[in-house]
């Protein structure tokens, strides 16, 4: 058996483009024929050119045998089986450690998926944004949350102000924080004046 390259076009468009073991030429012709699905080639272009897979492979053994040589300070191997060995085994220890390596990641289990809370304190912001965040208060303390430029704001100093004022622009003024900040704040906690 040898090995032939097909190429068949009909109007400018490949048709068909592979490799087919066969006999002889013909042979190979018919194969390309049958795969193709036709009764005829009339009005296909084909070229049938003989793959010498020896040939090749007497190429590439001596192009392998002038590398080592290089290599190797003009030493050849005895054998190209010789000369390939060693590279080989190298290259499949290292496939098998990375094998290794991706079957103990496979084994380990996933780590819980954890929701992001933007206004939780701890380290889970801490970890997504690089920045420790501010603790969430515990009951019976001052309520403080800290501003996008660091600064503490205590929000039950905040209240006492507007309630004694009744101006959501004064007592944002005073604390240094933006209207709407105070106005959200008066809204989700329901904050009356005097």
């Amino acid at each position: 058996m040898k090995l032939f390259k097909l190429i068949a076009s009909r109007a400018g468009q490949v048709l068909f483009d592979d490799r087919v073991e066969a006999d002889s030429p013909r042979e190979a012709r018919e194969q390309m024929k049958a795969l193709m699905g036709l009764n005829s080639l009339t009005g296909v272009v084909y070229a049938i050119t003989e793959i010498p897979v020896d040939l090749i492979q007497s190429i590439v053994d001596a192009r392998l045998v002038e590398a080592l040589q290089r290599l190797n300070g003009g030493q050849a191997p005895a054998t190209v089986e010789q000369m390939l060995r060693p590279i080989a085994s190298e290259a499949v220890r290292e496939q098998l450690a990375s094998l290794r390596t991706v079957q103990a990641a496979e084994a380990a289990p996933p780590p819980a998926p954890q929701r992001f809370d933007a206004f939780a304190g701890g380290a889970v912001a801490e970890q997504i944004i690089g920045q420790p965040a501010a603790v969430t208060p515990k009951p019976g303390r001052k309520r403080t949350s800290v501003t996008t430029d660091g600064t503490v704001v205590d929000w039950k100093a905040v209240k006492r102000v507007y309630r004694r004022t009744g101006s959501i622009k004064q007592t944002a003024a005073q604390f240094k924080l933006s209207i709407n900040s105070v106005k959200a704040r008066i809204r989700r906690e329901g904050w009356t004046h005097e």
